[in-house]
């Protein structure tokens, strides 16, 4: 018969002090699993860190079942679950304002030996009829109904706000893009994270499936920062090809800013992200241009994995098990992510409320096999919470524990460790994480700053070129381009002395050099006359 972790974490907490324990010199060490991601996302609608009961529940089931990692969502939609922020608290009857909710889950998690990454939605900003109550919300401050250049929410071709998924910033207004930046920025500066999730870093969704490309990001300030940059007047179509790179660049310049001023304050940060991995897979590396990420909400992720601007990629392939065209598709998504990280690390969401525990341990088993010589890194499990399974899925008869909000944590995630089934547990033995050695041992660095003129548009788009000291003519140049705030970050840079300037069509910029030491980032700011 099974001991349910439910049993065993009562055991835990029962044990006797005054038991016999052997000599620290004559214990055995703990036998480990090789290292790997062993993740689990915990999110703020339900049950997990929103009191000290809920986050010492949760670290003790973690440990139980043989998890590593955290991925706990502090921001929900304009709001948080830390007190050293500029956003109003979680409005939610289980959690007391006054709490500081990533602060005791960093403390307990790091306590237990459990990696924390704050988990921060991005765009999402509301989803209710009703407006917040509270006045310093984002919605009620930079919402729909805020007047001229003050709206900073993304739009449909004819003006709508809402969308399927809610209401969403757009990251194409710089008064959004630098207040999400912000947002992230300000954890990494006050509390002692593993890593930084991004989610949501996307434009959201419609109903409406377009041959290419999708209805969104038509709010008037990314629209005319479009026009001034093309030397267009037009209103393109969302199909329209330059249309589609300059709101997959809008999402992009955001990661790259959080990323490297995350990286300034602590080198050792880790970025990750949730990532999107809907329909037919790619097959190739240039045809993922092609495929749902790129086309309906302008996540190019794969670049940022190329860029270096994640550490660790995970995408959400939450695939039911027992619908063959989807299982051929997470079948087809995984292998071409083990053969696509980019000497980054990459692990790959499931979702388990889509299937029985049997099914999620099999989507396991094939996550781990290896694509020729590539393989990824571990799995992250959605969710801590895991709701209802569907009827299709257990031929309407529900399991005893997996899939039930009902039943306790501990008994919801119990098959991950102790198997369900003929299926053996896949968490049977601790693991240690996957260490990363450009965080390590770091043989690059980066170079970033803000570009400054006499107007906010002139320092949007910017050309910034950045050339190696001492090479003469024939090194090439790199170059990039400031975002709608006048940021701009350059990836991978090896050590040593640089010059950078701004290439303003010809006219003459005044080079500033800069030293860039390994795992450091080189601040360099330009102006533009």
């Amino acid at each position: 018969m099974r001991v349910s972790l439910l049993s065993l974490l009562a055991a835990v907490v029962l044990v006797a002090p005054a038991a016999a324990q052997p000599p620290t010199a004559q214990r055995a060490a703990p036998a480990l699993d090789p290292p790997e991601i062993r993740a689990l996302w915990v999110d703020a609608f339900h049950a997990g860190i929103r009191s000290a009961r809920e986050a010492d529940e949760l670290v003790a089931v973690a440990r139980l079942a043989n998890i590593n990692t955290l991925f706990v969502q502090v921001r929900r939609r304009g709001d948080a679950l830390y007190t050293m922020g500029i956003e109003p608290p979680l409005d939610d009857p289980a959690y007391d304002p006054a709490f500081d909710a990533l602060a005791y889950i960093v403390d307990v998690g790091h306590g237990a030996g459990i990696q924390v990454h704050a988990w921060v939605n991005a765009m999402p900003a509301w989803r209710d009829e009703l407006a917040p109550k509270d006045v310093r919300h984002l919605f009620n401050l930079h919402g729909p109904s805020a007047p001229g250049d003050e709206n900073w929410f993304t739009a449909s071709p004819a003006g709508s706000h809402k969308f399927p998924v809610g209401y969403f910033l757009d990251p194409g207004h710089p008064g959004a893009a630098a207040y999400l930046a912000d947002i992230y920025v300000n954890i990494v500066r006050h509390y002692a994270v593993d890593g930084i999730h991004f989610d949501y870093v996307r434009y959201p969704e419609t109903d409406e499936r377009l041959a290419r490309g999708a209805g969104v990001g038509y709010n008037r300030v990314n629209l005319e920062r479009f026009r001034r940059a093309t030397g267009r007047n037009d209103t393109p179509e969302p199909g329209d090809e330059s249309w589609m790179a300059w709101r997959r660049q809008q999402v992009t310049q955001l990661v790259r800013r959080v990323a490297i001023e995350s990286k300034r304050i602590n080198p050792r940060i880790k970025i990750s992200a949730a990532l999107i991995p809907w329909g037919q897979p790619p097959t190739t590396e240039k045809n993922f241009v092609d495929v749902a990420p790129m086309q309906r909400i302008f996540q190019d992720w794969h670049q940022w994995l190329r860029d270096g601007l994640l550490d660790l990629g995970v995408p959400m392939n939450y695939a039911r098990e027992t619908d063959d065209r989807v299982r051929g598709w997470f079948d087809g998504w995984i292998r071409w992510e083990k053969r696509h990280t980019h000497g980054r690390q990459l692990a790959v969401g499931l979702g388990a409320y889509r299937n029985t525990p049997e099914h999620t341990l099999a989507q396991i088993a094939r996550v781990r096999q290896r694509e020729g010589g590539s393989r990824v890194d571990g799995v992250s499990f959605f969710s801590y919470a895991v709701p209802r399974l569907p009827a299709e899925v257990t031929g309407g008869v529900e399991p005893p524990s997996a899939g039930d909000p009902t039943a306790k944590a501990p008994d919801r995630i119990a098959f991950l460790a102790e198997g369900a089934g003929a299926m053996p547990g896949a968490f049977a033995r601790p693991a240690p994480v996957p260490a990363m050695p450009w965080i390590e041992r770091p043989e690059h660095g980066w170079i970033a700053g803000v570009v400054t003129a006499a107007t906010p548009a002139d320092a949007d788009g910017v050309i910034v070129k950045v050339k190696r000291a001492g090479f003469g003519l024939f090194r090439r140049a790199r170059s990039t381009q400031s975002d709608g705030n006048g940021y701009y970050g350059l990836t991978n840079v090896k050590p040593g002395r640089y010059r950078v300037w701004v290439d303003d069509r010809g006219k003459k910029s005044i080079a500033i050099e800069a030293s860039v030491v390994a795992g450091t980032v080189a601040r360099v700011d330009l102006s533009r006359r």
